[in-house]
């Protein structure tokens, strides 16, 4: 309920023993179809074969994992030469290639197991094991990346991530989409240079897989209140993006209130009411005020028409201000 409900005033926790083993490792592949559709093929397999952790970076967090470990003294640039060039030589370019990084835990047993079951699916795809270094240096990189966007503050970088749960009818849709209208919309904006933008495929289920997106700009030049609009248009682009191929509105960050005027496309009316209803019984003096999600004002307003849509200005028709 994101705190518009309740809050949590007690938990129990599950105490387990740690694993006998914990090994990572990598596997690289030629392109993110090629990586993605081996993602599928290890959905498919029962849970208990399935590694503890398997994540799918595409070719721009894969260079961004290299610089970090490159940067920190773990690889110097002639010893990731040679690599780039001896994966070349086995047909993968390291400007296209994604690579899934891999954690196992468990009993000797169970690991080996896993393993095996991996290296039959790596082989029927085409794809080449990368490393237990690397491996782990790709999970550095999520803890990282938080840093990297505070950084780029100081440069007037503005970025941010959103995420989506999306059935495996539609994974395949929803990143290209994403790419699409951000770039669209960035041109539309007339900002600076070129959008930043990444992806990884995080987590797996039966039915789908969650998608974590990375999205950078430069706001150079711009007022702060036109760099928060312009983001603002921009994260709202690619959610609508996310929305229109298939992906839901939000996997594990919430509905908050940035993304409170999506739910009107993603949950039906009579849903939000039953929602409110709720509220009304258990909070009827809305001491929980947070006013996220579905409480949200901007979850209850009324959609904008066509008319109302085509009246709003805009970049195009405003000379370069944004519109609202």
């Amino acid at each position: 309920s994101e705190g518009c409900l309740g809050v949590v005033t007690s938990a129990v926790v599950r105490v387990r023993p740690l694993p006998e083993v914990v090994e990572y490792q990598s596997v690289v592949f030629p392109d993110w179809q090629t990586g993605a559709a081996w993602m599928r093929e290890v959905a498919r397999l029962p849970a208990a074969a399935r590694p503890t952790s398997c994540r799918l970076m595409d070719s721009q967090q894969l260079a961004l994992s290299r610089a970090i470990r490159e940067g920190s003294g773990g690889h110097g640039p002639i010893k990731t030469a040679l690599q780039a060039l001896a994966l070349r030589l086995k047909g993968v370019s390291m400007d296209t290639a994604s690579a899934a990084t891999l954690l196992f835990e468990g009993s000797r047993d169970e690991v080996a197991f896993q393993q095996k079951l991996l290296a039959q699916l790596v082989a029927r795809a085409g794809g080449m094991w990368g490393g237990a270094t690397s491996g782990e240096a790709g999970y550095a990189l999520t803890f990282a990346i938080a840093y990297l966007r505070d950084f780029g503050l100081d440069y007037r970088i503005l970025s941010e991530s959103l995420e989506t749960m999306a059935p495996w009818s539609s994974v395949a849709k929803v990143w290209p989409a994403v790419v699409a209208a951000v770039r669209a919309e960035h041109r539309a904006l007339r900002l600076p240079g070129q959008p930043f933008m990444s992806c990884r495929m995080t987590q797996l289920y039966d039915e789908g897989a969650v998608l974590y997106m990375y999205l950078a700009v430069s706001t150079a030049g711009l007022a702060t209140e036109r760099c928060l609009e312009a983001f603002e248009r921009l994260e709202h682009a690619a959610r609508g993006a996310v929305l229109a191929a298939g992906g839901c509105l939000s996997h594990h960050h919430g509905i908050g209130k940035l993304r409170a005027p999506l739910l009107q496309e993603s949950q039906s009316p009579e849903l939000t009411a039953v929602l409110q209803g709720l509220k009304a019984t258990v909070d009827p003096s809305n001491i929980l005020a947070a006013r996220n999600g579905a409480w949200s004002p901007a979850a209850l307003a009324a959609p904008r028409t066509a008319a109302e849509e085509q009246e709003a200005p805009s970049s195009a028709t405003s000379g370069g201000k944004l519109g609202h």
